[in-house]
């Protein structure tokens, strides 16, 4: 199997997941995580197990204000492959390339509407102590971590397979590889923006020469560089 398709394939299987995990089912990693492991994704795979394994429940449940209210944050950290979303307006901040193309604001929208959030300590009293490192008063947060650890895994796989692309050469048209890839030419763009070292160009639109629209222009090349997935020239 092609390997965008591949990775195609493996998204579907986190999407239902997710669709799992908001309709209330808890542990549904488990058998995602099975069923990734003896593939292309297993070191993903081993990522989401050792986030779980030492999932911090106070990185997810507000603190400061919880003598209110208990606060799910989801979430503020580069490590989080969903976006951050504003508790009291339930918009995204800033979503990427990627929170667009899966729709995942949406995800950790619904998961504010319908997840529940416990007192987040040993005891369950607001004076207790915090829960133990992978132990939280919230189980589904450990399913949560592990379906953020692999939409960021998956975010960076395609991300990759852009860079070593537009890398290997001194001129890359971006339509080849969004075609290649199978992503649209303004999700390349994106990409091709966010990864692109500070003396790179990416051309969008070249008001005196139209041929050199949409390219990436790379300044010190790895001619012998072999991406897993290329584009013919």
């Amino acid at each position: 199997m092609d390997y965008p398709d591949e990775l195609r394939l493996a998204e579907d299987s986190l999407k239902q997941a997710e669709t799992e995990f908001l309709a209330g089912t808890d542990g549904v990693v488990e058998a995602l995580l099975e069923k990734l492991s003896a593939g292309s994704f297993s070191s993903d795979v081993e990522i989401a197990r050792e986030r779980m394994q030492k999932l911090d429940e106070s990185r997810y449940v507000k603190w400061s204000r919880w003598v209110k209210k208990y606060e799910f944050s989801a979430s503020f950290w580069k490590d989080e492959g969903y976006p951050s979303i504003d508790t009291t307006s339930h918009r995204a901040s800033n979503p990427d390339w990627y929170s667009k193309r899966t729709d995942t604001t949406t995800f950790v929208k619904n998961l504010m509407i319908h997840r529940t959030i416990s007192v987040p300590t040993v005891d369950g009293k607001q004076d207790g102590d915090p829960t133990p490192l992978s132990k939280p008063s919230n189980r589904w947060l450990l399913d949560f971590v592990v379906l953020s650890s692999l939409r960021l895994s998956f975010k960076n796989r395609w991300e990759q397979l852009v860079r070593d692309i537009v890398t290997r050469r001194h001129q890359t048209r971006l339509t080849p590889v969004a075609e290649r890839l199978g992503l649209t030419i303004s999700e390349v763009v994106d990409i091709a923006q966010k990864i692109r070292d500070l003396d790179d160009h990416v051309i969008e639109h070249d008001v005196s020469d139209s041929s050199q629209d949409l390219t990436y222009v790379c300044r010190k090349p790895n001619p012998s560089q072999i991406p897993r997935v290329d584009i013919t020239e």
